[in-house]
């Protein structure tokens, strides 16, 4: 730091450039809790259900898409601000990567995941039939299919942060359709070709249901506090089952149907399980070139920001561990609150 920005330090009150901290903890910290209803002010439920009628009477089930996604790299964030804030406020955030887990890892993961879940609907007293009976009939022919592994990325040009990877299971092959509401940005096809169609078909045809399942598994989470003038960000290792959805059809829509439902996960589901270990990876001179220009913006009366970025070594088995630990609870959430629809 030059005699200038020394001086230039001295003039402003030390909080202002700690108006925003970011840290990190190698212990497990628990998911958090997410908010809904009006201003956030209510915890949004465990398990939401959308046409709960479509689940009653089920009996006959064919797994149509299965999927389990694994999140690689994620923003996380705490801003300050508010009606007091007076321009001082700023933001706290912490840019993380996972690292050592391989995609063969990822796949067994998934494999288990996907023979978890045909158990579990067994035990529940669910007849699965083969997935063969719903894509080798007329029904399905010209439905679009994706290729897996799929890449989501949602990081952008300044950024490499925000992506992931879905991946299907073995039993199920490389190719499987995407169902609306499955991945961010992803149809599914239009018309014809989108899988609905096929499900709407099938049921009409044989009575049986269809259901989709997907998973999104997150590695990283955040505790902190954002405020109207500070925010502070605590990041830490959290293995948890960020998004579950369980989506069922049988037959057409129409304006006054319930052949359609669906169950989606309101909470994440986490393990306690320790898996990584947490570098900051922020180098002397980002962190000196971020001091530099909170000084001016803190000489113009704007807040302050501060940014460090961190690289989550995994045991690839512990790792392992953590993420089946986290899909067998979700699996038994949503597979019970299937049969209790029932």
């Amino acid at each position: 730091m030059n005699s200038m920005l020394r001086r230039a330090v001295l003039l402003i009150p030390a909080f202002l450039l700690t108006a925003c901290a970011v840290s990190s903890k190698d212990t497990v910290i628990a998911p958090e809790k997410r908010s809904g209803g009006f201003l956030g002010l209510s915890t949004t439920s465990d398990i939401e259900v959308d046409t709960p009628k479509a689940f009653a009477g089920v009996q006959k089930i064919v797994i149509g898409g299965f999927k389990v996604g694994f999140n690689q790299s994620k923003r996380l964030q705490k801003k300050a601000g508010g009606i007091l804030s007076g321009g001082f406020g700023g933001k706290s955030t912490g840019l993380v990567k996972l690292d050592g887990v391989s995609p063969a890892v990822h796949q067994r993961i998934a494999d288990e995941a996907h023979q978890k879940f045909v158990q579990a609907l067994t035990s529940k007293g669910y007849e699965v039939l083969p997935r063969e009976a719903f894509t080798s009939s007329t029904a399905y022919a010209g439905t679009k299919e994706y290729d897996f592994p799929y890449e989501h990325d949602q990081s952008g040009i300044l950024s490499s942060y925000g992506v992931g990877t879905f991946y299907s299971p073995s039993q199920i092959g490389s190719k499987q359709p995407v169902f609306l509401g499955e991945i961010q940005g992803v149809t599914g096809g239009i018309g014809h070709s989108n899988p609905m169609n096929a499900v709407a078909k099938f049921g009409e045809q044989t009575g049986a249901h269809v259901i989709n399942v997907v998973y999104l598994v997150d590695f990283a989470g955040a505790g902190g506090h954002a405020g109207t003038t500070f925010s502070s960000l605590d990041v830490g290792q959290v293995m948890s089952v960020d998004t579950g959805l369980i989506g069922i059809g049988s037959g057409y829509m129409s304006t006054f149907s319930s052949n359609v439902g669906k169950l989606t996960l309101g909470q994440p589901i986490g393990s306690e399980i320790a898996f990584a270990e947490i570098e900051n990876a922020t180098s002397s001179a980002e962190a000196g070139l971020e001091t530099a220009a909170n000084v001016f913006s803190a000489l113009l009366g704007g807040g302050t920001n501060q940014t460090r970025e961190f690289v989550f070594h995994a045991d690839s088995e512990k790792y392992a561990q953590a993420a089946l630990d986290a899909l067998g609870k979700a699996n038994i959430a949503l597979t019970n609150k299937m049969a209790e629809l029932r």
